[in-house]
């Protein structure tokens, strides 16, 4: 597997002049394996789907822990990083200098998510909340972003509001990582998991945008079976988020506190009302 150098704050080493687009960042799962659907046959009549999904499993694994080894910034200090969705066997592929991962998603299970961080000895909080909020993360604060099927599962205005977010988060030349599956192959997919994929038109998007990205870069692994896109988006040196009037910020969100405190005034009307009214004696 043949990858570009790592990533490392604050100065990227790829420069604004080496941008370039799906297939640059050779991460193909093929040359050590399946390939093409054709060759998913003979796995199939071996040993089943059981047996091709679990060869698919094995190379998304492998793929996955090179991009955290790789393209997560290292150094002193150690990085700060934000994972959206994944599991607890990606915490063990991160620099050990590592400071905190912060792992967000809906169905996150914080208990387990948090022991499995004292384990593989990076600390890490578990936020279970929508991936697209990074409202806890400051400015600037974050040396990686690390989408793992995240992207995919979100609605058209959510990723709008993540790739906002995340650019707000990140320090200058930090990346975005990301294994997102798109659309393309076979019909079958891993017991459980989701049938969610990313328009690579969307990552297209994030490489127009000249004053955000100085580097998108993206390959396509499993083509043909159970395709990934795999890549990451670096952070422009020179971005500058756009001026929002801190008056409409909070307008807005007074605007949302009072919205949810009417919903809940009218679902506490809906409840019957507990105990007995007092009767009177005649």
């Amino acid at each position: 597997m043949s990858l570009l150098h790592p990533c490392r704050c604050p100065r990227s080493p790829f420069g604004r002049a080496s941008a370039g687009s799906r297939r640059t960042l050779a991460v193909r799962a093929d040359v050590s394996g399946l390939g093409a659907a054709a060759a998913a046959l003979p796995v199939l009549a071996v040993g089943g789907v059981a047996a091709w999904k679990f060869t698919l499993y094995g190379q998304l694994e492998y793929i996955t822990a090179s991009m955290l080894t790789n393209y997560v910034p290292k150094g002193q200090p150690g990085p700060r990083v934000i994972q959206l969705q994944g599991g607890t066997r990606e915490l063990y592929y991160y620099p050990k200098s590592t400071v905190q991962v912060t792992v967000v998603g809906e169905n996150v299970n914080k208990g387990l998510m948090e022991q499995a961080g004292l384990q593989a000895a990076v600390p890490t909080v578990a936020k279970p909340q929508s991936p697209a909020n990074l409202g806890f993360a400051a400015d600037g604060s974050v040396d990686a972003v690390v989408s793992l099927g995240a992207l995919a599962g979100m609605s058209e205005a959510q990723r709008g509001a993540f790739t906002a977010e995340a650019l707000r988060v990140l320090k200058p030349g930090c990346p975005v990582v990301f294994v997102e599956r798109i659309r393309g192959g076979l019909p079958i997919r891993f017991l459980g998991s989701s049938s969610s994929t990313l328009a690579e038109s969307y990552l297209q998007g994030w490489q127009e945008r000249k004053d955000a990205f100085e580097l998108v870069q993206w390959d396509v692994a499993l083509e043909g079976q159970d395709p990934h896109a795999v890549g990451i988006a670096v952070k422009a040196q020179e971005y500058r988020a756009p001026v929002v009037s801190r008056r409409a910020e909070k307008a807005a969100e007074k605007a949302e506190r009072e919205r949810a405190e009417k919903e809940m005034r009218k679902e506490k009307a809906r409840l019957p009302k507990k105990g007995f009214e007092k009767v009177s004696e005649p």
